[in-house]
């Protein structure tokens, strides 16, 4: 990632391949005598069916250019899959709020797919992240 940082923020952001990592997860549930992973799997694998993916907590970055989640240590113990995602601003096509419990979503729409994060002060955050695409995109 390069280029001056404009915003930095915890986040969740969803992650559609997110896994749990069951060597890792099974060794600490036995550390602390917590039971059965498989029971703790089969609760993740109905929240991806439901949602689509599973929120992953970590990190986001915004650049004049960039848009980047990164997991936590947490997150990065106990699951696999993409656990980073680096989504240039050129690629961004809309910005929207959903809906969300406690805090809002920000969804960015791509001719790709959309990658959805939440965030405390979403709404700000949104409007930054276009106030950005708008003063790099190129003038007409």
């Amino acid at each position: 990632m390069a280029g001056e940082v404009l915003k930095s923020k915890l986040v969740n952001f969803l992650v559609t391949d997110a896994e749990l990592n069951y060597g890792n997860v099974d060794d600490i549930y036995s550390m602390a005598e917590a039971g059965n992973v498989n029971a703790l799997g089969e609760v993740l694998e109905a929240f991806k069916a439901a949602y689509g993916g599973l929120w992953v907590g970590g990190k986001m970055v915004l650049t004049q250019t960039m848009i980047c989640l990164s997991a936590n240590a947490t997150n990065r113990l106990v699951q696999d899959g993409t656990l980073d995602i680096e989504l240039p601003l050129a690629f961004i096509r809309k910005v929207t709020i959903e809906g969300g419990f406690m805090t809002k979503i920000i969804r960015l729409d791509t001719g790709a797919g959309s990658v959805k994060f939440r965030c405390f002060g979403a709404k700000d955050v949104a409007a930054l992240i276009e106030k950005t695409i708008l003063s790099s995109s190129p003038r007409a």
